[in-house]
C-alpha cells in the first residue's frame, strides 16, 4: 500500500512563456478586429498585409477625384508660400540681428523727492494763525481789566489772580492748537507734494513704455509674416465614421493554472485524509492482534494486497494461485499465503470484504 504523492510544481519558466504566449495572441487578434477601413466624401483608408510592417499591415489612404484635386492645389499654394517664405528670410534675420531702438523714447524715470521746506511751510501757517489770535487775546485781556477796575479788585487779590490764571492757561492752549494744525498742515502738503511727484514719474514711464511696444511691433513684423506663410493649411486626410475599438480580454493562464494547481492540491489532501484514516485503522487492528478479526463467513485471514508490504513470491498453488511470503503493514513478523486480489481474478468464491473496506480469503474454500 503506497502513499499518496503531492502534485508536481509548476513549471514557472513554462507558465510565464504560456502566459505571454496567450498575451501575443490576443494582441494580434485585437489587431486584425480593428482593423476597420473607412469611407467619406474625402476619400478612403484600408487595410492591407505588409510583412514589412511590425503588425504584418499598412494604411492606404485614397482621396476623392474633387480632393484629390483640391490637394494638389493645396500642395501648390503651400508650395509658393514656402517660395516666399524663403525669400522673408533676409528681413526676419535684419530684424533678430537689431536691438531694439530706444533713441527718442522718454528716459526712465525713477522717483525723485520734491523741493519742499516742511518746516518752513508750517512756520508760515502758524504764522497765520497767530495773526488772528494776538489782537483777539488783546481785546480780552484789556476786558478783563476793565471788569476787575470797576469791581474794585486790586492787582493782587485772590479774585484777580484765578481770573488772569485762567487768561493765561486759555491763551496758551490756542496758540498750542495752532501749532499743531500748522504741523498737520506742513504734513498733509508734505504728501501731496510726493504723490505729485510720483505721479509725474508713472506718466513718463507709461509713454515710454507705450513707445517701446510700438517699436517692438514693427521689428517683429517680418517673422510674424513669415510664420503666417509657413502656417498655411493643407488639405485634411479622409475621416471615416467614429468607429469604437473592439477589445479581446487576454487569457488567464496564470489564473487556470491556479485553478488546476488547487484542486490537484486538493485532490491530493482528500487522499492524504483518506490514507491516515486507513492506516490509523490499520493500527488498531494491528495492535488488537490478527485473531481479532471477526469473519462473517466463520473463517479467513486478511489477505487484502493493501494490507501487506515486503511481498515476495515464493511458489505456486495447485490451482495456479501464486503464494508469496510477506508482512502486514503493522507488524514485522513474516507470513505465507495468497493475495485476495489473485483469488478474485482467478474467479474461485473464496474471498469476503471486511466491514473495513478490505478482503479476506477463506482457505477452506482454496
Amino acid at each position: 500500500m503506497s502513499k499518496p504523492r503531492p502534485p508536481a510544481a509548476p513549471d514557472p519558466v513554462a507558465l510565464a512563456n504560456a502566459q505571454a504566449s496567450a498575451n501575443t495572441r490576443t494582441a494580434q487578434e485585437q489587431q486584425r478586429l480593428n482593423l476597420i477601413g473607412t469611407s467619406g466624401p474625402q476619400g478612403t483608408t484600408r487595410y492591407v498585409a505588409d510583412p514589412t510592417q511590425p503588425g504584418g499591415y499598412r494604411q492606404e489612404t485614397t482621396l476623392s477625384p474633387l480632393e484629390q484635386q483640391n490637394y494638389e492645389r493645396s500642395t501648390g499654394v503651400y508650395g509658393s508660400a514656402l517660395d516666399t517664405a524663403g525669400q522673408q528670410i533676409g528681413r526676419v534675420n535684419e530684424a533678430l540681428g537689431q536691438g531694439l531702438n530706444t533713441q527718442g523714447l522718454p528716459e526712465l524715470q525713477g522717483y525723485n523727492a520734491p523741493d519742499f521746506d516742511r518746516q518752513r511751510f508750517e512756520d508760515s501757517v502758524y504764522a497765520s494763525q497767530t495773526r488772528r489770535l494776538d489782537p483777539q487775546f488783546q481785546r480780552l485781556e484789556r476786558s478783563q481789566d476793565a471788569r476787575l477796575a470797576a469791581q474794585g479788585l486790586g492787582a493782587n487779590s485772590e479774585a484777580t489772580r484765578n481770573l488772569r490764571t485762567d487768561f493765561a492757561r486759555d491763551r496758551a492752549d490756542a496758540y498750542a492748537e495752532a501749532a499743531n494744525q500748522a504741523i498737520q498742515a506742513g504734513g498733509a502738503e508734505q504728501s501731496r507734494a510726493i504723490q505729485q511727484a510720483i505721479a509725474g514719474g508713472t506718466f513718463g514711464n507709461q509713454a515710454r513704455t507705450q513707445g517701446l511696444q510700438e517699436r517692438a511691433y514693427v521689428q517683429n513684423q517680418p517673422l510674424q509674416q513669415l510664420q503666417a506663410l509657413l502656417g498655411t493649411g493643407q488639405v485634411g486626410m479622409p475621416q471615416g465614421i467614429q468607429y469604437s475599438p473592439t477589445g479581446v480580454g487576454q487569457t488567464d493562464v496564470l489564473g487556470a493554472q491556479g485553478l488546476a494547481q488547487n484542486q490537484l492540491n486538493q485532490n491530493y489532501q482528500a487522499k492524504m485524509a483518506q490514507n491516515n484514516a486507513l492506516m490509523s485503522g490499520l493500527f488498531s487492528l494491528g495492535s488488537a492482534g490478527i485473531g481479532a478479526f471477526p469473519f462473517p463467513t466463520g473463517g479467513g485471514k486478511p489477505s487484502d494486497r493493501r494490507l501487506k508490504r515486503d511481498i515476495k513470491r515464493v511458489g505456486t498453488m495447485a490451482n495456479g494461485l501464486p503464494v508469496y511470503e510477506y508482512r502486514y503493514v503493522w507488524g514485522r513478523k513474516r507470513h505465507i499465503g495468497v493475495m485476495a486480489q489473485d483469488v478474485l481474478k482467478a474467479g474461485i468464491d473464496a474471498v469476503v470484504r471486511h466491514w473495513t473496506g478490505f478482503l479476506m480469503v477463506d482457505y477452506g474454500k482454496l
